[in-house]
């Protein structure tokens, strides 16, 4: 009688729902920080950002930008994971270490004084974690490699000078490579190595609304809501159960698919220009994490109903708020200087927190700097940002079926280069 760890794709299926389910930077891995000026003010731009990444933001800011302006560039991603067994029976691990480069490309042009265009181009969900051979959760994930292009366009109209509102749809691509390596006995009695290798897709359509309000000098205030998405994932999947294995009847290649729908997502801004060279701005996040309670997977063939009947996962998350806080000063015209932070809470109970997303609360720090040559309209910014989670063990007293301490720390380095005629 041979042995073989449950539902792998199950769990690959999984892992793209949750890995691909967007936030204020709070919850999972998306990651806001596709703008340098943006970055270097740890986000907190709902209020007030004059650049063409604010379609991407808030889009009713495209409003308050004057004539043709684009800018380019990318965050790359390093991120730390480490893994610890609070019970002291596995050995511990550190996630294999990966540099991600997420572009970003956005533009905008400003009709007269009222109204505005802008398209923006993405990728917030392009992150990738991997474990190594021998991993104690590898049965869970060994893997997993997803991309989120993400095309923005939006509009905004000022129908006072004081105030302008602003809409953008968005059309989100997703592409997922999951690996899961799991230990199976052989007919002859051998333990032995089988893994299953995941590749699915899905197109998600939402939108974004805003409103930007200058109602006395020197006050920004701003809102901005991201609509949920609808996402209906279908994968291909090859499962093989190890050399030596004859018994195919439960893990051979197969097709199968999941719904999900992303939260919808609130931020408020209030900003204050307290001298002619200096702003601030806090920002109030919230992500309504609740409508993700559980995942529900259906297999193409799966004549046993072993899959099938492991394919209800509970996540039970809960709704998380984001606080961020930043200044900007510009000690000459032409040079920026930015400095933020803020704090994280996230959504995942320690009942069903894993090693393919080992998400904590988190406090992060944000660093930047600009500069502008205006005679040529050229202008360039970088931004650094650490983000440092919270260590976090999770127990089976939860109901975790996977013990585990995790702790994580994540460097973000930013660069954006643009030009405004």
């Amino acid at each position: 009688m041979r042995t073989l760890h449950p539902f792998p794709m199950a769990v690959g299926l999984a892992i793209l729902v949750v890995a691909s389910a967007p936030g204020a930077r709070a919850t999972g891995y998306y990651l806001g920080e596709v703008d340098a000026v943006a970055n270097g003010r740890a986000l907190a731009v709902a209020a007030r950002l004059e650049e063409p990444s604010t379609v991407f933001y808030n889009p009713a800011g495209l409003a308050f930008l004057k004539g043709f302006n684009l800018a380019v560039g990318g965050t790359a991603v390093l991120p730390s994971f480490a893994y610890s067994d609070p019970e002291g029976r596995r050995p511990s691990e550190k996630a294999v270490f990966e540099v991600t480069m997420i572009p970003h490309l956005y533009a905008s042009y400003t009709f007269g004084e009222s109204a505005a265009v802008g398209f923006g181009f993405n990728a917030p969900f392009g992150l990738s974690l991997k474990w190594p051979v021998g991993f104690a959760g590898e049965g869970v994930s060994a893997g997993v490699d997803m991309k989120m292009p993400t095309i923005h366009v939006g509009g905004a109209f000022r129908p006072i000078p004081q105030v302008s509102v602003g809409a953008t749809l968005r059309v989100v691509p997703a592409t997922l490579e999951m690996l899961q390596r799991f230990q199976t006995v052989s007919d002859a009695g051998d333990l032995v190595y089988g893994f299953a290798h995941l590749g699915a897709n899905a197109v998600g359509v939402g939108g974004s609304f805003g409103i930007t309000a200058r109602p006395i000098e020197r006050l920004h205030l701003g809102f901005s809501y991201m609509s949920r998405m609808k996402f209906t994932f279908k994968g291909s999947g090859a499962l093989y159960p190890g050399d030596g294995v004859s018994d195919t009847s439960v893990f051979h290649d197969q097709g199968g698919q999941a719904e999900m729908t992303t939260p919808d997502i609130l931020s408020f801004g209030v900003g204050y220009q307290f001298l002619e060279n200096l702003y601030f701005e806090f920002d109030f996040n919230y992500t309504l994490w609740s409508v993700y309670k559980e995942l529900k997977v259906a297999f193409d063939n799966d004549p046993s109903g072993v899959l099938t009947s492991q394919g209800v996962q509970k996540k039970d998350w809960k709704d998380t708020p984001t606080f961020r806080l930043s200044g900007e000063y510009r000690p000459i015209p032409a040079v920026a200087v930015r400095l933020g932070g803020g704090y994280d809470v996230s959504p995942a109970p320690d009942s069903t927190l894993g090693p393919e997303l080992p998400d904590a609360n988190r406090i992060f720090v944000n660093l930047g700097g600009g500069y502008l040559y205006a005679p040529l309209g050229l202008k360039i910014d970088v931004a650094y940002t650490l983000v440092l989670f919270r260590p976090r063990t999770v127990t089976s007293s939860s109901g975790n079926p996977f013990p585990a301490t995790y702790k994580t720390t994540a460097h973000l380095l930013g660069f954006t280069a643009g030009v405004h005629f």
